[in-house]
């Protein structure tokens, strides 16, 4: 049977590390009624609460919506970026919402 190396880890700097974090404001959202905690850049949950306000919907309401929609194995906080960097780019270009708003708000109205 070979013998497996082991590589050392790579050093990665703590500081550099704790000054990406710095810029994140953690908060509590729940998802289908589960609480949890997200991370994420001011401006992120500025966009998060503007866009449940223009959707006419609690933000809890747009992170289920997220999560029914996010790939497996991605991060929600990554998923959720994307949904609203996805959101902005439609209202920019004219197009629909994304699909899990659309859901959502089929939901709500039943």
């Amino acid at each position: 049977m070979p013998r497996l190396s082991r590589k050392p880890a790579p050093k990665v700097d703590d500081r550099a590390a704790e000054r990406a974090d710095a810029w994140l404001v953690a908060g509590n959202i729940r998802i289908h009624g589960r609480r949890t905690s997200v991370r994420l850049e001011p401006e992120m949950w500025s966009a998060l609460h503007e866009v449940a306000e223009l959707e006419d919907m609690k933000i809890h309401d747009v992170c289920s919506a997220v999560d029914d929609c996010r790939a497996d194995g991605e991060s929600f906080s990554s998923a959720l970026r994307v949904f609203l960097l996805q959101y902005y780019r439609g209202a920019a270009t004219g197009a629909r919402k994304p699909p899990g708003l659309q859901k959502s708000a089929r939901d709500r109205d039943s």
